[in-house]
């Protein structure tokens, strides 16, 4: 091929091909930034602990678990709260000096996340605290664990069964987004980003089988970003929505109602009370299907979008009033129950 008929082919490939793609791409870039897509930026983690310089420890079926002892946290330098931890790493639900006396009453265990931990209170501040005094004959049990699922939940439940522990009540409080955790999707993964310089993190991994049952297993925390993710919001706008059609995919809900059917058949071999509590917005859909198979439910959610709500500018957490909220919503329905509380 002469010279010429090379240059001419060339600037044929260039006009017709390589220039329309620039052009729709670069005016996709624009329109997106304009309606208010960004690049992605891993989260800046700001937080400080006294006095080990830590809070949680690896565990070979949760991933991670609480390092027992009293700690005070800093969030971004200028907001602390103070948190206790068990030897068995759950938070403290009274004060320390107050723990044999409540070790013979039966027991109420609330398995959450950070919601029901109350990241970013004092302990005296969560609700499993606040319905310790409200319930002053039981055994109020925090299994909430910042970054948990249900399946976190679960495993937790069958543990404390085998230690020959049994409760008369189990909480679950249940939010819409555990369902990327249960399934452990790129969403989540893409979320606990931040904490990978920790070193090489481990989760339990849930699967729904083709009779309607789950499997899981200990899956390594890895997250792939898209090509030039952090300098295009085009890149970073195909990446989320990609992460939604694998939410689908993987059809994470149905993944965490199986979680919570399992729950329930061994809540009920062991004679347990089940209850499960929505804590935010998006369980909503998840405790109407549940209450028509028969599971107690009660909606204690409340608008995280009020600012007396959240902890915000310090952290988007619920707040000491939310939880004040919390405990009053689950403490009526708990009564309600009529189980001689």
């Amino acid at each position: 091929m002469k010279k010429d008929s090379i240059k001419t082919f060339t600037f044929r490939i260039i006009t017709y091909l390589i220039f329309p793609i620039l052009l729709s791409t670069t005016s996709a870039e624009i329109i997106l930034r304009v309606a208010g897509y960004k690049p992605w930026q891993i989260e800046n983690l700001n937080v400080t602990v006294e006095p080990k310089g830590n809070f949680f420890t690896k565990d070979a079926e949760l991933g991670y678990k609480h390092l027992p002892g009293k700690f005070k946290v800093t969030l971004n330098g200028n907001y602390s709260f103070n948190a206790t931890h068990l030897n068995n790493s759950l938070r403290i639900t009274h004060p320390l000096n107050t723990d044999n006396l409540q070790s013979n009453k039966p027991g109420i265990w609330i398995f959450g996340c950070s919601f029901t931990y109350g990241w970013s209170l004092n302990d005296n501040e969560t609700y499993p605290w606040l319905l310790q005094a409200k319930f002053p004959n039981y055994e109020i049990v925090n299994f909430g664990v910042n970054g948990y699922g249900t399946l976190h939940s679960f495993i937790q439940f069958k543990q404390a069964l085998q230690q020959g522990k049994k409760p008369k009540i189990a909480v679950i409080a249940y939010a819409g987004f555990h369902d990327r955790r249960n399934a452990l999707l790129r969403a989540r993964s893409k979320q606990m980003a931040a904490w990978n310089k920790l070193g090489i993190l481990f989760q339990p991994d849930a699967r729904l089988a083709e009779n309607g049952d789950f499997s899981y297993s200990m899956t390594e925390l890895e997250y792939r970003e898209f090509p030039l993710m952090r300098v295009s919001a085009l890149s970073h706008f195909l990446e989320i929505n990609y992460n939604q059609l694998e939410e689908q995919l993987y059809k994470s809900r149905e993944v965490s109602l199986a979680i919570i059917r399992e729950f329930h058949r061994l809540a009920e071999a062991n004679n347990v009370k089940l209850v499960v509590a929505g804590i935010n917005a998006g369980s909503a859909k998840m405790l109407e299907e549940l209450r028509k198979e028969g599971i107690a439910t009660i909606d204690i959610s409340v608008d995280l979008k009020i600012p007396a709500n959240n902890n915000l500018p310090h952290d988007l957490h619920p707040s000491a009033i939310a939880n004040r909220q919390y405990a009053e919503k689950l403490g009526s329905f708990l009564q309600e129950l009529k189980l001689n509380i």
